[in-house]
């Protein structure tokens, strides 16, 4: 008797933010053919119906109650009952008698059943990765053990850190027959960066014959959070790199090749300027109460002895990332600015992996977070990650003002690495890189773009910052990121039920 559907697609009034500057025209081929055939499957539905956006009310709108109906109903009751006073015949009562059964069970029944529902829901995980997928367990339950009828629920959760509001919903129709609770499982595939939070589910109780429909909105509230980071296909992680958890794990490039050449250029870019924060591990003959963390376990395999590494300054090696946040920049281009976060939590991942010492200043106006020195535990970044998923792309103002304010610790020797869309702000990037050499620091700029070659003036602006002693280096939005998020019914074991 179950009959599920699912709507389960992004729910947007909007179409998804644009495609920027292209110079290469095959470029949308490309992404298309890399995002998947059975994902395009999946979103053709939201496709045709971009510009009429589905919301609750409208939801509610398909399951009514009809009140015509109900009237000549009515009426007919009204007339049998006059008959029966006036004739008392069995054809008036037979009638009289068919109707009072209809009003029973395509009115009093779903108004009973109504009464007392209540709610819960298992999230599978409240914290997972760009691209992750979520199962989610709803359990309803009523109070009275109502027949004939049938239940339609509709849960819906909406991104708080998207400048849209991007919105994931999911429905399901069954008939709960003789039971009072019932479970109901999905999964939501292809997760965006940001906080997800769950305020309440719709339920709508109606009759067999279509009469009636009573809707409720139960409160449920949960949430889960989306971190930051640059999806890859079917590349796995080591979780021992991170404390033990895959979540926060760095990607191993021994795991395998990424279908995507630049974005593995970028990583490569991203890794090589983590790395250059300092003067690179030295080593020295082990002493007693070193860290077996910091020990040479190459050089002891050669059979050279224990020596332990240190970095040649003997202190602390200070990288800086800063994430820029204004809002002209992105141009409510949601995927641009997770792709923008996504390259930054790369960074600040390796630099935690590497040792260093890590300051994240959250945009325009943000607070600066610090991370402590050689901490390459989960706990070490969770906070910098969690901060990073709630980001919005909202800052005003330049970053060079903000990022002078906020890093009052800046030391001699550290590096500066800035994550923007912004390339058009090159003044901007100026007063921060004259700030930066004032304290003998190194800048580097990492610019997102939808751009596949950058055009003419962008590369006039590279010539220009680097002309001044900025190196920059152009990153690019994934094409796994411009798949759209869907509900999908069932969980992880749905398929082998």
């Amino acid at each position: 008797m179950n009959a599920p559907f699912q709507d389960g697609l992004l729910q947007s009034g909007e179409q998804e933010d644009g495609i920027a500057e292209s110079i290469n025209p095959q470029a949308e081929s490309m992404k298309d053919q890399c995002a998947g055939a059975g994902v395009q499957t999946r979103a053709a539905a939201a496709q045709m119906n971009k510009n009429e956006p589905v919301t609750e009310e409208r939801n509610a709108r398909g399951y009514r109650t009809r009140w015509l109906a109900w009237a000549i109903i009515g009426a007919g009751w009204i007339g049998c009952a006059a008959a029966i006073l006036l004739r008392g015949g069995a054809v008036e009562w037979f009638m009289a008698a068919v109707l009072t059964m209809i009003m029973a069970v395509s009115g009093l029944a779903p108004a009973m059943a109504a009464a007392g529902f209540s709610a819960a829901r298992v999230l599978s995980q409240e914290l997972t990765r760009e691209g992750g997928q979520l199962v989610i367990s709803l359990t309803l339950k009523r109070s009275f053990l109502i027949p004939f009828v049938w239940i339609a629920v509709h849960d819906e959760t909406m991104n708080e850190s998207s400048a849209a509001n991007r919105k994931i919903s999911i429905r399901t129709v069954f008939t709960p027959a003789l039971r009072k609770e019932t479970t109901y499982r999905y999964t939501l595939h292809k997760l965006r960066r940001g906080r997800h939070p769950f305020e309440h589910v719709t339920v709508t109780v109606g009759d067999w014959l279509g009469l009636t429909a009573i809707h409720k909105r139960v409160k449920c509230k949960s949430e889960f959070i989306v971190l930051p980071g640059i999806p890859q296909a079917e590349i796995g992680t080591k979780a021992e790199r991170a404390g033990g958890a895959a979540i926060y794990a760095v990607p191993s490039p021994l795991t395998g090749e990424a279908l995507d050449r630049r974005g593995e250029a970028g990583r490569e870019e991203i890794e090589a300027a983590v790395r250059a924060a300092g003067m690179g591990p030295d080593s020295r003959p082990y002493r007693e109460g070193d860290s077996l963390r910091h020990l040479d376990w190459r050089s002891a395999a050669k059979g050279r002895g224990l020596h332990t590494k240190v970095y040649t300054p003997e202190q602390p090696v200070q990288t800086f990332i800063a994430v820029d946040t204004l809002a002209s920049a992105y141009d409510k281009d949601d995927r641009l600015f997770d792709a923008c976060v996504g390259w930054a939590a790369l960074a600040v991942t390796k630099a935690a992996w590497l040792g260093s010492g890590v300051t994240l200043l959250l945009g325009q106006g943000g607070q600066a977070i610090q991370s402590p020195v050689d901490d390459r535990t989960e706990d070490g970044i969770s906070g910098m990650l969690h901060a990073m998923a709630l980001l919005r792309a909202e800052g005003k103002g330049s970053l060079a003002g903000s990022f002078v304010r906020g890093s009052k610790m800046l030391t001699r020797g550290c590096t500066i690495l800035v994550f923007t869309a912004d390339w058009r702000g090159g003044r901007s990037w100026g007063e921060l890189a004259g700030y930066a050499a004032e304290h003998g620091c190194r800048l580097e700029l990492f610019i997102v773009t939808r751009s596949n070659i950058p055009s003419f003036a962008m590369r006039e602006q590279q010539k220009w910052l680097e002309s001044g002693g900025v190196k920059l280096t152009w990153l690019h939005v994934p094409a796994s990121m411009a798949a759209l998020p869907y509900a999908e019914e069932g969980g992880e074991a749905h398929e082998f039920a």
